[in-house]
């Protein structure tokens, strides 16, 4: 291992360990027994299954956000996520339950809402969405993925603040009702073509 390779290790230890002193959910465990794996080097947490520009855009500030709901019931040790990933464009989080009464679904819901807001690969506003294959970028990634010929130009659609409060159909038949959330309005708005 080089020299560069092992400071870059050992800095995203250390940056995790931090990471999961502030939210023990993070730390990855067996989904059946709930053990952690003996040969566990704090190399990786569950919030490194979210893709790095959600994770930019609002990572820390969702677990901050189901931190403080889970403080409220005694329930942050004891809260397990099973899967964190992108469906359909935006975000995906599963866990293995929550308190009754508790806002964390409602908390989820918002930041899967978001996702769409923001670009997965790099965090900043999303301006467009594919067709086929559904995924939201920014105007920067989507130049990109053109240049690299991983998309056709034409794959693109700019995204219009007239999908609200509707729902944002698909050529494919599939449909994504947009949020109603404040939060997540107003980031369209600001962000959307008229």
């Amino acid at each position: 291992m080089k020299i560069e390779e092992m400071i870059e290790k050992r800095r995203k230890i250390s940056e995790n360990k931090k990471l999961i002193e502030r939210f023990p959910f993070l730390l990855p465990r067996n989904r059946w027994t709930g053990e952690i794996s003996e040969d566990y080097d704090y190399t990786y947490t569950e919030l490194d299954e979210m893709p790095n520009g959600w994770r930019e855009a609002f990572g820390e500030q969702m677990c901050q956000e189901l931190k403080e709901e889970l403080d409220k019931f005694n329930f942050t040790d004891k809260y397990r996520i099973i899967q964190i990933k992108e469906k359909y464009g935006t975000l995906r989080w599963y866990d293995g339950g929550y308190p009754v009464g508790s806002k964390i679904q409602d908390i989820i819901n918002k930041y899967e809402d978001l996702s769409m807001c923001y670009c997965y690969r790099c965090g900043k506003p999303t301006k467009y969405r594919t067709e086929g294959w559904i995924e939201f970028f920014c105007e920067d990634c989507k130049n990109e993925l053109i240049e690299k010929k991983y998309y056709h130009e034409d794959s693109f659609v700019k995204l219009s603040k007239e999908d609200l409060p509707q729902r944002i159909r698909y050529k494919d038949g599939c449909e994504i009702e947009l949020s109603t959330d404040p939060e997540v309005l107003k980031i369209v708005k600001e962000n959307w073509e008229e």
